[in-house]
């Protein structure tokens, strides 16, 4: 028998083995790509599918719910920079020269002020510091026009001695919107233009003061 000679057919074999190798990539990077093209063109008419559709792309920014955080803030009743404390609300368990400051004195009478009376030598925009509804508009002879708004939470926020007054009951208000403007009453007299402003929560006074620190999500 006729010896096979193994190093003539190795050679041979190897280049077949590199031919083939060479043609199986070829072919797997044609597949490749056309299946590439194939999912972009299928992309590129779903966008525009949905483009078509009338669907708008979402802006964050604008899309963005900031009522609940604005709302949840509570607001002063002005935005004048130029409004000062005249008379603080009474606590007692302020200092002696603090309460001096929540007494009202009128007609030789000494009262504890149930409110802070905020005042200024110019005329000021009076704001709700809550959305609420209008639960009473009234006018008094001594602490002028008073408007009543019932906010959630239990919170009833009172305006006194106001102008330009156009809120009526079961009036709906938004937060920062204008319900009138400082004025002058009888026992704020002393005052050139001024807002007096209390707050209930839960039926019992609170000092304003202390109640633009909350939020009504921790009420």
């Amino acid at each position: 028998m006729k010896k096979l000679n193994l190093r003539k057919l190795f050679v041979p074999g190897i280049y077949l083995i590199a031919v083939i190798s060479v043609i199986g990539c070829i072919v797997l990077t044609g597949v490749g790509i056309n299946n590439y093209l194939t999912e972009k063109k299928d992309f590129t008419y779903s966008v525009k599918g949905l483009l078509d559709s009338g669907s708008v792309p979402v802006n964050k920014e604008e899309n963005s719910d900031t009522t609940t955080t604005t709302q949840d803030t509570i607001i002063r009743p002005y935005k004048a920079t130029d409004v000062t404390i005249g008379r603080y609300f009474y606590d007692f368990e302020a200092d002696q020269k603090k309460q001096e400051d929540s007494i009202i004195f009128y007609e030789n009478t000494y009262m504890q002020n149930s409110g802070v009376d905020y005042i200024s030598e110019n005329q000021f925009e009076v704001l709700s510091v809550l959305p609420g509804k209008v639960i009473s508009v009234e006018k008094d002879d001594i602490l002028g026009n008073i408007v009543k708004i019932e906010h959630e939470k239990e919170i009833i926020s009172v305006y006194q001695g106001i102008d330009k007054l156009t809120l009526k009951e079961g009036d709906s208000v938004t937060q920062g919107q204008v319900i009138g403007a400082s004025g002058t009453s009888s026992i704020n007299a002393n005052y050139k233009t001024s807002l007096h402003f209390e707050v209930y929560y839960k039926g019992s006074l609170i000092d304003p003061e202390n109640f633009y620190s909350l939020k009504l999500s921790d009420l």
